[in-house]
């Protein structure tokens, strides 16, 4: 191994090469990123009830791919999709944060078809995420193999794998490590043009669109402030290059913040009773095996948010990792016993010290304690504006992820010590990339681009039909969307329905339903008043009408109404002019009530054109702030430059 990573580049191409392999079926074949078996389950699709399902990794088709290809078309047009009129009758687009249209990295998209390019962005980032912990480890004084394996566990872990088809989760998780080396590299160095290119990184994370990972990212650089040399510098710096990665995503910020106010989630302080409903679906006592065992069975019935699956190998090397401080711990014991130190250290002081590795431990255990449900996150519940209105606790497994394997590279250090032969860490390499790869190729579904939303005669007509003024209602039941509701619901595995929500984005169809994390909650209590609610009790981010009155649909200018084949409407049924594709078309006549749509429910409307003004201001502090760090990076290019000529 020392032979093999002997040149400083090796590892590099040690970690690329591991990086094309983990993505080679999305990258060198027919395959692409995304679940495509699950839209079997729906009609045009096939109708088939057992066709696969996971809660997890089922938004990758049911919201990425709609918004990505949306994105990609608008973009290509010369336009920025502000606006999205194939949801709710029409719904701001670009102020939701995981359309992620102004972030860099999702270049891909915008110029390759956008199926293939899930996989071409995940390989992107995951050349991110593992070159940025082996840089890391390797400031931790790590030797190259043990950042290599580090890299590696965190790279391939089970939380990332599982959360990839979800590519603004994955996009932002795979800042964190390079956020934390900027972070420390500003504060040790006199020169600030680090503290800048942490803006630019924590930035680039807050455009990639997850607000409650990047929430977890300051939380991790706020945990490794403690622990720095030079701790009052390393608060001043992290409060200033968070302030101008704000700045610099204002852009999407200022829309985001505006749309939230209006959205669903909006409300009044936490409650008790939102913590209660929040608890149960955190990381559970039977969930634990998960961490060791791939493809255990979880809670909820199916793979979900609180899968941090790393492995017998990683979490061995982490706990020798552990002891690798304990015997540290000693050593400073026996020095200080001896004179070589102040006899005024303490177990504090000590753990609080420079010393990486107890940061790392720090890390992995707020993280799991978070994930838990514990104290620890009900405090930020409570305290923290927005992390009530956020997702599970389980996705803190992000940090429990990476400070085991920052603590696994340790491990393999200590192991390296004790155990003096060459093998030793090319077989922890191997153990550990076999379980991590095992798990991804077990729990990642791929499929061939042609399963991907393909076209048919349904989607091909209501396409050429459809208009703001004659839309489309899929009629798609509300239970289901869990597997034990499908099997209580005719023995199914996968949800009933036609056409999943935001699949009518796809083909251009101007469709009532959707399903946005930010849709609009005027428009859902409009809609939902008579239905029973707009949302399934598991996932309030849908709006699904089954039932809708004649005159609801006559002012929603709903034409068609799509049922399952052989099923006539509750209410209003229209006439059948058409039966294909396990699916029956109905058209109706359109009453003379007063026509609405997502522009009565959103400000921003200027003579038909959607201009909200906190996209142009937002626009306007963005550039600001682009131009400020552009000039200061030069500046201090220059600075060193000078510096240098006189030396």
């Amino acid at each position: 191994m020392k032979a093999l990573l002997s040149r400083p580049s090796a590892p590099l191409f040690l970690l690329t090469a591991l990086c094309l392999t983990f993505w080679s079926r999305v990258l060198l074949t027919d395959q692409v990123l995304l679940p495509g078996a699950m839209l079997r389950g729906f009609a045009p699709f096939g109708n088939d009830p057992n066709a696969p399902w996971t809660i997890l990794q089922w938004d990758a088709l049911a919201q990425y791919f709609p918004w990505r290809h949306y994105a990609a078309q608008s973009l290509r047009g010369g336009e920025i999709p502000l606006w999205n009129p194939f949801q709710f009758s029409g719904t701001p687009f670009l102020a939701n944060a995981q359309s992620a249209v102004l972030y860099p990295l999702n270049l891909p998209f915008w110029i390759f078809d956008t199926a293939r390019a899930f996989g071409i962005a995940a390989f992107a980032h995951s050349i991110l995420a593992s070159f940025a912990t082996y840089f890391l480890a390797r400031r931790w004084n790590l030797s190259r193999a043990a950042a290599v394996v580090a890299a590696t566990i965190y790279t391939f872990c089970g939380y990332l794998s599982a959360w990839a088809l979800l590519p603004t989760l994955f996009a932002t998780a795979s800042w964190l490590p390079l956020c934390l080396l900027l972070f420390e590299k500003a504060s040790d160095e006199k020169s600030g043009a680090a503290s800048f290119f942490l803006a630019l990184a924590l930035g680039s994370a807050l455009l990639a669109g997850h607000a409650q990972i990047f929430f977890y990212i300051l939380l991790a650089l706020a945990l490794r402030q403690p622990f720095l040399e030079r701790k009052w510098r390393g608060l001043a710096i992290l409060c200033g290059a968070t302030l101008l990665a704000l700045a610099l995503g204002a852009a999407q910020l200022l829309p985001t913040l505006e749309l939230a106010r209006l959205g669903h989630r909006a409300g009044g302080p936490p409650t008790l009773a939102d913590w209660e409903f929040w608890k149960p679906r955190a990381l559970q006592g039977a969930d634990w095996p998960s961490l060791l065992v791939p493809n255990w069975p979880m809670s909820w019935g199916s793979l979900n948010e609180n899968f941090g699956y790393l492995g017998v190998g990683a979490l061995g090397l982490g706990i020798l990792g552990v002891f690798f401080g304990i015997e540290e711990r000693k050593k400073a014991r026996k020095e200080e016993f001896e004179g070589d130190l102040p006899k005024k250290s303490s177990f504090l002081a000590f753990f609080l010290s420079s010393m990486p590795k107890n940061y790392a431990f720090t890390l992995a255990i707020f993280g799991l304690l978070y994930a838990l449900a514990t104290p620890v996150s009900q405090f930020f519940f409570f305290n923290a504006p927005g992390v009530s209105q956020m997702g599970g606790t389980g996705r803190a497994l992000l940090l429990w992820s990476l400070g085991v394997a920052l603590l696994a590279g340790f491990g393999l250090d200590l192991g390296r010590s004790k155990i003096k032969s060459a093998l030793f860490p090319i077989a922890a390499l191997l153990f550990v990339g076999a379980e991590l790869f095992f798990n991804a190729f077990s729990t990642q579904p791929t499929a061939p681009r042609a399963w991907i939303y393909p076209p048919t005669q349904l989607t091909t007509f209501l396409a050429q039909n459809s208009a703001p003024d004659a839309r489309v209602l899929f009629v798609t039941p509300k239970n289901a969307w869990l597997p034990a509701e499908a099997l209580a619901r005719g023995g199914r595995n996968h949800p009933p329905g036609v056409l999943p929500p935001n699949g009518a984005m796809v083909y251009g169809i101007h469709d009532v339903n959707g399903y946005d994390s930010l849709s609009p909650r005027v428009y859902r209590a409009w809609v939902g008043g008579e239905n029973g609610g707009p949302s399934p009790q598991l996932n309030g981010n849908m709006v699904l009408l089954e039932s809708p009155s004649p005159a609801l649909l006559d002012s929603l200018a709903v034409r068609y109404v799509v049922t399952p084949q052989g099923l006539a409407p509750e209410t209003a049924p229209g006439r059948k002019i058409l039966s294909v594709n396990g699916a029956d078309v109905w058209q109706r006549e359109i009453g003379g009530a007063l026509r609405a749509s997502g522009a009565s429910f959103t400000p921003g409307w200027k003579a038909g054109k959607y201009q909200p003004e906190t996209f142009r201001l937002g626009g306007f502090v963005s550039l600001c702030a682009l131009g400020f760090v552009a000039a200061a990076l030069v500046f201090k290019r220059k600075t060193w430059h000078n510096t240098k000529e006189r030396q």
